[in-house]
């Protein structure tokens, strides 16, 4: 049985159980737009939930995001500068660009103008810190379809670190050719590359040296964001 050793972690459900201000369980699914058998497992410390989670929770209440997730600095959240990235030490990673909505989609469509990680995902500085990850260099990419599946699902968060040095074998990055985006593993050989499709039913592709400057490498992947439930 796997343990949890984190201290932050295992008092979640207090934090969480205070910013529910008396609310009943069913009220406060409700108010977050959430399930019952959610709320009760993070409740019963059994699950706990993803940085977008925490980020609606936080909001409903009006509690301190970083509060919420570490126990550190209460405080009641203020209105802020929509385009101040920075909030305590959550930082703000973009979405990757082909993905952004257009202006008139930002404006008119309900779910964007009320989902904040649509146009951009919070990332805690330190985690990005310890892997030894300059934040700023960050991306989030929302994976569509089943190439990379089962380790990578239709609608998983892909962080993806945009400082690239060199290649390294056997990772998954994000490519762009042409006006084509894939997501592929990449395993180097002596004659250039070959991108891998987890999903053994798509194929191969085999990538020559003569014929890498056609592909834009975006960034490596270096965490998966998946909901458990």
């Amino acid at each position: 049985m796997n343990m949890i050793k984190n201290k932050n972690v295992k008092t979640f459900k207090d934090r969480l159980h205070s910013s529910m201000q008396g609310l009943s369980v069913s009220a406060f699914a409700k108010k977050c737009d959430m399930s019952e058998t959610v709320i009760r497992d993070y409740l019963s410390g059994k699950t706990y939930p993803s940085l977008t989670r925490l980020e609606v929770i936080a909001e409903k209440c009006n509690v301190s995001y970083n509060w919420l997730a570490t126990g550190y600095k209460l405080e009641v959240l203020t209105p802020k500068d929509d385009d101040n990235i920075y909030n305590e030490n959550i930082y703000r990673i973009p979405v990757y660009k082909k993905q952004l909505p257009t202006k008139e989609e930002a404006q008119t469509l309900h779910y964007i103008r009320e989902t904040p990680s649509v146009m951009n995902y919070p990332i805690v500085e330190g985690w990005a810190a310890h892997r030894g990850l300059d934040i700023k260099k960050l991306i989030i990419y929302w994976a569509k379809g089943d190439l990379m599946s089962p380790e990578i699902k239709n609608n998983n968060g892909l962080i993806i670190n945009t400082e690239i040095a060199d290649i390294v074998d056997g990772a998954i990055y994000l490519i762009e050719y042409d006006n084509i985006t894939l997501l592929r593993r990449i395993r180097l050989t002596l004659g250039g590359w070959i991108l891998i499709c987890n999903n053994n039913q798509y194929p191969t592709l085999e990538v020559p040296k003569t014929d890498f400057e056609k592909y834009h490498i975006v960034g490596r992947v270096v965490q998966i964001i998946k909901d458990v439930f």
